[in-house]
């Protein structure tokens, strides 16, 4: 794969290479060869499973789903595990399953083709969300009463898990100042006539922000089951897959799992159905894994969280036992997978390299208390501080193309990056939540995830009405989250952002800080900060601190080597602002040229203050 030169005028373009099946003789079987039946109140778990077995003990090629809608009943559902050159083709067949357990898991497999199939849940079951809105508020504020149109009565053992404002008119995620609530916060919940019940509120918590009429994608489940679990694959393609719902994320990659792709996959709500979401966590979520893959052609839509999530996780702070072994909390094997031989790198508290690589010698899991105790093979440094950050280095979900996407009316970021050397190009994004794109790293005590993101080319995406709810405050948005909060060390390296259109942000187009060597050129801005001024007191838990901190358009800080040249901005509406704003602070070398439609007086300013610097 190549590297991205941003030394040169034009940046190369990276090839990711998907071996296709090798097949020596080609030998198909059906699984209704093995019982499996597209009726209703069929199990067909046994006879899928029976088919996949046999396929990889004979070495069959292909695997065929003669069209109909195959219900999936008890759980155990299909595991491909170990398949090599094969193909698993659905036929334009539907599955339905109603257990929570993942959909299909396919690992350790290699060269392998799924094609053609659709998946959901059963909602005549149990819906996994619903439309909440609000009927009334106590005068006191220790409850409200929360219609739910979509009944006639109300379920028995209703879940509100969490409850997401949307907007009442166009049903969907996110709307202005809206505010999420987290389910844990409620008191009692009864039913008060068919489809309302009341919810009471802790007295200690102020929920001023609830309206009467609002309307609220209210989850049932969040992350509870995958469509699909992909672990340790090698050469895999996922194509004309479409995903209409998931009490969980859609796609979930980890492991050694390296060179796959999803291609002209669709997660979307299914058709004639009054559903408010599609999977209730991230469409594609990629964590510790080896990265090299592709997202190219595929439609993402009404999920629960991001559409696209690419990250490997960290943990921060230890406690030292001895000079070779550490215990650390809040931690959990399906989030930090060390193991023995993994290369641990240590961090400073603001990200910054320590200088220490250490690997483990053995590793000691208490699941129960979220602790691990790591023995390393070689000591450490008497000096280090405990609060230090542990990057595992056997992981890196880099190299990456993300191409002819359409990442819409999601209830968070459109694509969240973690992990770097990465192609983002001719997508389209539209009323996502949060942030379009979002260039994160950091460690806190809710998430610590990303390695820091360098070598990233984002390019012609055309971006509209996106952090609907001022989620980031910019629709392209590029920071930490720390403890500390900024820092100035360049976490993020060799970011390009061209030829983009961003149209309709309520607050900032582009938002880059902790960075060196970004390059912000020929974008076309128009209508951004077209919104109230946001202050903290508005939002929700997910939207950055201070924010009335934010200035301008477009916003750079805790910086070095930034270009911003050739961009144009265009307003048809009056905006709250209309600048570059440069952090005179926290940047240093900061140039700008041939920018238009940003008031004057920045432009104009900044070239002298760099020189006086």
């Amino acid at each position: 794969m190549e590297d991205l030169n941003f030394n040169e005028a034009s940046s190369s373009v990276m090839d990711i290479q998907i071996d296709s099946p090798v097949w020596k003789e080609y030998k198909k079987v059906s699984v209704t060869d093995f019982g499996a039946k597209a009726e209703e109140g069929c199990c067909n778990e046994a006879a899928f499973q029976r088919a996949i077995d046999y396929c990889k003990q004979e070495r069959v090629a292909e695997l065929t789903v003669p069209r109909g809608v195959y219900p999936f009943l008890n759980g155990n559902h299909p595991v491909f595990d170990g398949l090599r050159d094969f193909r698993f083709n659905g036929g334009g067949s539907e599955f339905i399953f109603s257990t929570v357990s993942a959909y299909f898991t396919i690992r350790h497999c290699e060269r392998a083709i799924f094609q053609d199939f659709i998946v959901d849940w059963d909602w005549e079951t149990g819906q996994l969300a619903s439309i909440g809105q609000v009927q009334a508020i106590a005068e006191d504020g220790s409850s409200f009463d929360l219609c739910f149109p979509e009944y006639d009565l109300v379920p028995e053992a209703l879940a509100i898990r969490t409850m997401n404002a949307m907007n009442p008119r166009t049903l969907t995620p996110g709307c202005e100042l809206g505010r999420e609530i987290n389910g844990n916060l409620f008191g009692k919940i009864s039913v008060m006539s068919n489809n309302i019940v009341r919810v009471e509120l802790p007295r200690h918590e102020s929920f001023h922000f609830l309206k009467q009429g609002q309307t609220y994608i209210v989850r049932h489940y969040i992350y509870d089951a995958n469509a699909f679990e992909l672990h340790g694959n090698q050469h895999l393609r996922m194509a004309n897959v479409t995903i209409y719902s998931a009490p969980g994320h859609a796609f979930v990659t980890t492991g050694d799992q390296h060179h796959w792709a999803l291609e002209h996959c669709r997660i979307i709500k299914r058709p004639g159905t009054t559903r408010c979401i599609s999977v209730t966590a991230d469409g594609c979520h990629v964590s510790n894994s080896q990265g090299y893959f592709i997202i190219e052609n595929c439609d993402f839509s009404y999920n629960g969280d991001d559409c696209l999530n690419i990250h490997d996780n960290s943990v921060q702070g230890f406690e030292r036992f001895n000079e070779t072994t550490i215990r650390l909390s809040r931690v959990q094997g399906w989030r930090n997978p060390f193991g023995s031989g993994d290369p641990i790198e240590f961090r400073n508290t603001d990200l910054s390299p320590a200088g220490i690589t250490v690997s483990i010698a053995s590793v000691l899991w208490d699941e129960r208390n979220q602790h691990c105790t790591i023995e390393f093979e070689s000591p450490l440094p008497s000096g280090l501080s405990n609060q230090s950050i542990l990057f595992n280095r056997r992981y890196n979900s880099s190299n990456y193309i993300v191409r002819n996407n359409f990442f819409h009316q999601n209830r968070a970021r459109g694509i969240l990056l973690h992990s770097g050397n990465g192609l983002v190009e001719n997508n389209h994004f539209y009323m996502n939540q949060g942030s379009a794109i979002q260039i994160e790293c950091g460690a806190e005590a809710r998430w610590a995830e990303g390695f820091g993101v360098e070598n990233v080319l984002i390019r012609n995406n055309l971006i509209e009405n996106s952090d609907v709810n001022h989620w980031n405050m910019a629709v392209i948005y590029m920071g930490v989250y720390l403890e500390q909060g900024r820092t100035c060390y360049p976490v993020f390296n060799e970011i390009r952002i061209e030829h983009n259109t961003i149209l309709n942000c309520p607050q900032q187009a582009i938002y880059a800080s902790s960075c060196r060597r970004v390059f912000i050129r020929d974008n076309a801005i128009m209508n951004s900060n077209a919104g109230a001024v946001k202050t903290d007191s508005d939002g929700d838990e997910n939207c950055v601190p201070n924010r009335d901190y934010y200035q301008g358009s477009l916003m750079v800080s805790h910086c070095r080597d930034i270009f911003i040249e050739n961009n144009r901005r265009l307003a048809t509406i009056p905006t709250t602002a209309d600048h570059i704003y440069i952090e005179p602070d926290t940047s240093t070398n900061v140039s700008l040229s041939n920018n238009t439609g940003f008031e004057r007086k920045e432009a104009g300013e900044v070239n002298t203050w760099q020189q006086a610097r």
